[in-house]
């Protein structure tokens, strides 16, 4: 009887008669998925920005070319040994022969000594 009466009469904010904890806590949980879901969007556009800017200023300045573009970035997408638009972060680092700190296998130079980075380089021949 007093289960009924708490369900009746509760004030907690947002649960009605007959909600249980357990859905207040899953309608909650869903808001701050929904809120997580903007702010990511929210981030995607603002690197897309940045990513066309830098793209722009790169064009404008050494005059690349959108065909340039595309074969860097399949350049990179192969430096994992796939072509499937995706960096996979496992195999992506070497050590610096120089200073021995981890760096990207597609670094030119090392950007903590300056060191020309040894092999695995993903620019070669371009």
């Amino acid at each position: 009887m007093l289960d009924l009466l708490d369900d009746l009469f509760d004030t907690s904010v947002g649960r009605g008669p007959g909600q249980t904890a357990q859905e207040d806590i899953n309608r909650r949980r869903l808001g701050d998925s929904a809120q997580r879901a903007r702010e990511l969007e929210q981030r995607f556009e603002r690197l897309k920005l940045v990513t066309a800017a830098l793209w722009q200023l790169l064009k404008a300045h050494n005059g690349l070319t959108d065909g340039d573009l595309k074969r860097y970035i399949e350049k990179v997408d192969l430096a994992d040994g796939k072509l499937d638009g995706k960096m996979d972060r496992k195999g992506s680092a070497m050590d610096c022969p120089g200073c021995n700190r981890r760096i990207l296998r597609s670094a030119i130079v090392c950007p903590w000594c300056g060191q020309p980075a040894a092999s695995g380089n993903a620019f070669e021949g371009m």
